[in-house]
């Protein structure tokens, strides 16, 4: 079965697969939209994502190494992002518990966010800007401007969902560290 989903938020889609494995699909495959799952027995592992991005080559074959080692899977990878599984009889697992790693991993991409929309705008505004001077006789060039306004609304909702997710790190990471 093949699942669309948009990959902002690391965290939802992790908890998204999960629940699909809970219902007997198993990720088999991914990239940072299509998801393809099998049928298998409902419950039977416990997904988790990581980005391999801070790891250098040498480091992260260890890394991968130490996880196979472990009982961890790797599942499949799409860039630097990664999903591992491991049988849910053997317990639940973490990763890494790095607050610091994945705070500054949610605030790369809310920089990337943010630039586009700043790009977006800059270029609706002034488009529309251009578009007045000129009494509105290029509707073609009205609409164009204005879809830069649309991409500005539709990029603020992950930029507003991923600031929740990095503040309640950031929140987490306070309190454990009093």
């Amino acid at each position: 079965m093949h699942k669309y989903r948009l990959m902002i938020n690391p965290y939802a889609i992790e908890n998204w697969v999960n629940n699909m494995a809970c219902q007997g699909w198993h990720l088999k495959k991914f990239t940072w939209i299509r998801f393809t799952f099998e049928r298998g027995e409902a419950g039977s592992y416990i997904y988790r994502h990581d980005e391999l991005e801070r790891f250098g080559t040498h480091y992260e074959e260890d890394y991968l190494a130490f996880l196979e080692s472990s009982g961890i899977e790797q599942v499949d990878r799409s860039g630097n992002f990664v999903f591992f599984r491991k049988a849910s009889q053997e317990g639940p697992f973490e990763l890494y518990t790095d607050k610091k790693t994945k705070i500054g991993s949610l605030s790369k991409k809310m920089a990337l966010f943010f630039s586009l929309i700043l790009l977006n705008l800059y270029f609706g505004i002034s488009g529309l800007i251009g578009d007045f001077s000129h009494e509105m006789t290029n509707w073609i060039g009205f609409i164009l401007h204005s879809l830069h306004l649309i991409v500005v609304i539709l990029f603020s909702f992950p930029l507003y969902r991923l600031r929740r997710v990095r503040n309640r790190l950031k929140k987490e990471l306070n309190i454990f560290s009093d």
